[in-house]
């Protein structure tokens, strides 16, 4: 069962106590080095180009496989991340963005549908008993506008689990599905755009400006909703 109530139940405290923020750099930074790593080590280049021809072969028929991929493996708690940044190589950034914006929404409102319609009684019996759910209730009743975007752009709980337990609040769908789609597209656009910069650096030697500017423009949006985000829960 991908939503587990210890997930659900940490989630809404951490984003008003006093943590270390340092690590999610230090795990990037550690994440760029294996890349260039690997890529030395082994033909990268190569295993990226036949990754194309098969994404090639399904012709219009690869963004819609690729959707439903993510969809079916992020519902049962597969962390999205690494489809995010297989896209834009399959894809190229313009279509890939396109892609995981639908796919990432598809799998938020589905894990929403699912626990409200679907399965609420089996989540209920699991989480709604506990205090991080409460707190959780409470907090999207009041703030929903500043609660739901933080959860999606600081990973404290996983995706499956976030998608289940806002099933499970009062809240109605469109206000999620909204607050939701406007965090996750600059969190798209700047892991797409700056995966996109970073192989063409790494792999062609090229240095894309224009995607570089996009991509940090993107995640200055994305720091600012998550200090914002960050500020509002403090007071809460």
């Amino acid at each position: 069962m991908p939503a587990s109530p210890t997930g659900l139940a940490a989630a809404p405290r951490l984003p008003v106590e006093r943590r270390r923020s340092w690590w999610p750099f230090v795990v990037f930074a550690a994440f760029l080095v294996a890349v260039v790593v690997a890529s030395r080590a082994v033909d990268l280049g190569r295993h990226i180009e036949t990754a194309q021809a098969w994404t090639a072969a399904l012709g219009i028929l690869a963004p819609a496989a690729f959707v439903v991929v993510y969809v079916a493996a992020t519902l049962i708690g597969v962390p999205g991340t690494p489809f995010t940044l297989l896209s834009p190589l399959l894809f190229g950034p313009l279509i890939a963005f396109v892609v995981m914006v639908v796919a990432s929404g598809a799998s938020a409102a589905g894990g929403f549908l699912i626990a409200r319609y679907l399965a609420r009684d089996a989540f209920t019996a699991r989480l709604g008993g506990t205090d991080g759910f409460a707190r959780l209730s409470r907090l999207v009743g009041a703030h929903d506008w500043v609660v739901i975007p933080f959860l999606r752009i600081v990973p404290i709980a996983p995706f499956a689990v976030v998608n289940y337990g806002f099933g499970l609040t009062g809240i109605p769908f469109w206000r999620y599905f909204l607050w939701t789609e406007a965090a996750m597209i600059p969190v798209n656009a700047v892991l797409i755009l700056g995966t996109d910069a970073f192989y063409l650096a790494a792999m062609r030697g090229t240095v894309s400006w224009p995607l570089i500017a996009a991509a940090v423009a993107a995640a200055a949006l994305v720091a600012g909703l998550a200090a914002l985000g960050l500020r509002k829960l403090r007071r809460a």
